[in-house]
């Protein structure tokens, strides 16, 4: 008997992460899935759903304006969120992505809370009571939960952090996302959810707008050099800080999911939260890299860097640590990050940019 499709929702899914995750279960097609008899097996992809506060003009990729839904609605609201899950009649799978970042979330404490605290609560129960066996729940976390710089917390920036280390948030994102990732450690305990959660460092290159996040100006480095624009940056070149590429982020992502539950809980246990592995990279180095990655008569058509230093960011910034070692994983280069997306994303190069090695 053939198995009945998934429902996979993807909150935050009109941001860019969650574009490229959405193209990469599509052209996957299939997933790993709890059946109504408790057994895992793996179920085609029938609706994907990409829930965001707002709907872009247009999404990243074609085939997602085909196939995927878009639905607008704040997590905050747990009527929405029981509107994400359906009613139940198949497996169901949530990437749970969706988040106020890092600097919106200090100059907004209510919206941080309500959407990264109660917004993750809204979805788990939503998620538990649709009547889906045991739904599949992977949710992004952040190195934030754990927090340094201060004489009393437990790593300083030279520290390589692990899923052992103790969370000491020292913002409120940080607060609600270790908040988070207890709560989905209890309800996957309980059976109410198969939860895994992924720390993510932050994304580079992020294609499109920038986020909220305080790091964004590391994209940025990349992304508009690339195109030919200027960028003001309000943290210093030599400041160190921990980075992930877009495509091993999707993967983590990916992996979590479809691990199976017995391998999840004889290697997870209780918490259901790993590290993704990260690099330590400076703004100097990816803006290097940018221009190494380009032939001699690109060079003039890049966008030059400049450095408006805020001090006190800059510090915080550079108090993170740099290193997580985490459960999988090649190691990138800063040269990595810049080809990945220059060969993602060619039409978001200026024109006449070109990477060495391809035609020009």
């Amino acid at each position: 008997m053939a198995s009945a499709p998934a429902r996979v929702v993807i909150t935050g899914g009109c941001g860019f992460l969650g574009q490229m995750l959405a193209r990469s279960l599509l052209r996957r097609g299939t997933l790993c899935t709890h059946t109504a008899t408790g057994v895992e097996g793996s179920a085609p992809i029938g609706e994907l759903v990409l829930a965001d506060v707002a709907s872009p003009p247009r999404l990243l990729f074609e085939e997602l304006e085909q196939r995927a839904e878009i639905a607008v609605g704040d997590v905050s609201d747990a009527e929405f969120c029981r509107s994400l899950v359906g009613r139940g009649d198949g497996p169901l799978s949530v990437f749970h992505l969706g988040a106020v970042m890092s600097g919106q979330g200090e100059a907004d404490f209510d919206l941080c809370v309500n959407v990264n605290l109660h917004g993750t609560l809204h979805m788990l129960e939503a998620a538990r009571r649709c009547g889906a066996p045991r739904p599949r729940f992977v949710m992004t976390s952040a190195g934030a939960t754990l927090g340094s710089g201060a004489p009393t917390d437990w790593v300083t920036q030279d520290d390589a952090v692990s899923d052992a280390t103790r969370a000491t948030p020292h913002t409120t994102y940080g607060m609600t996302k270790a908040c988070a990732e207890l709560l989905l450690a209890d309800y996957s305990r309980r059976g109410f959810v198969d939860g895994r959660g992924c720390r993510l460092p932050s994304v580079v290159c992020r294609a499109g707008a920038p986020n909220a996040a305080t790091t964004s100006v590391y994209s940025a480095v990349v992304r508009e050099t690339l195109a030919g624009v200027d960028t003001s940056s309000p943290i210093g070149p030599g400041v160190g800080h921990a980075v992930v590429g877009h495509r091993p982020a999707v993967d983590a992502l990916l992996t979590m999911h479809e691990a199976s539950a017995m391998a999840v809980d004889a290697t997870l246990g209780f918490d259901r939260t790993v590290f993704v592995p990260s690099i330590a990279v400076t703004l100097a180095q990816l803006d290097a890299a940018v221009r190494a990655a380009v032939p001699p008569h690109a060079a003039s058509l890049l966008g030059r860097v400049t450095y408006d230093v805020d001090e006190r960011l800059s510090a915080a910034v550079g108090s993170f640590p740099t290193r997580a070692i985490g459960m999988w994983g090649d190691e990138l280069t800063a040269a990595d990050l810049v080809r990945h997306y220059a060969e993602d994303f060619p039409d978001a190069l200026a024109e006449g940019v070109t990477l060495l090695g391809t035609d020009n």
